[in-house]
C-alpha cells in the first residue's frame, strides 16, 4: 500500500533551503483544467474533482480555516491511483511532492461553483535525496 505524507509550505521551504545546491529546479503547470491529463515534473496526472471546497467569500463572517481538496489521478508506471491535493499543501509523490497552489477561482458566498470555472495551478517539487533515503533501506529479514 502506497503512503503519502502532506508537508506544509514551511517544511518544504526547509528541505529546498538546507539542499540548495543539489536541489533541481521546480516546475509547475498553471491553468489546469478538470479532466485534463497534464505532465508536471516526472509525474503524469489529471484532475478528477473537488473534494472539498470551504473557503471563505467573505472573511469577516468566516471563522473557520480556508479548506480545499482537489482529487487527482496520479499515473505512475502501470497502475493509476487517486490522491487528495490540499490547498497549500505539498503531498509526496514518486521523486518529489505535489503542491495545489492556486484553484484559479474565488469562492462564492453562497452557490457552487462549476468544474469548468476552475483553472488549477500545480507544481512539483523534487526531491534528490528521496532516493538516497530509500537506498539505505535495508530489506526485511527472512523468517
Amino acid at each position: 500500500m502506497l503512503r503519502f505524507a502532506c508537508l506544509p509550505i514551511a517544511t518544504l521551504a526547509l528541505l529546498a533551503a538546507s539542499n540548495a545546491p543539489a536541489m533541481a529546479q521546480s516546475t509547475s503547470v498553471d491553468d489546469v483544467a478538470f479532466f485534463e491529463r497534464v505532465a508536471v515534473g516526472t509525474v503524469e496526472l489529471t484532475p478528477i474533482g473537488v473534494v472539498r471546497d470551504q473557503r471563505c467569500a467573505d472573511a469577516r463572517f468566516c471563522f473557520r480555516p480556508d479548506d480545499m481538496r482537489i482529487s487527482v489521478i496520479l499515473h505512475d508506471r502501470r497502475v493509476p491511483y487517486e490522491l487528495v491535493l490540499p490547498l497549500g499543501q505539498a503531498v509526496e509523490v514518486p521523486g518529489g511532492y505535489l503542491l495545489l497552489r492556486d484553484p484559479g477561482t474565488l469562492p462564492r458566498q453562497r452557490g457552487a461553483l462549476r468544474l469548468s470555472d476552475y483553472a488549477l495551478d500545480i507544481e512539483f517539487i523534487p526531491d534528490p535525496n528521496r532516493n538516497a533515503r530509500r537506498a539505505g533501506l535495508s530489506s526485511l529479514p527472512r523468517p
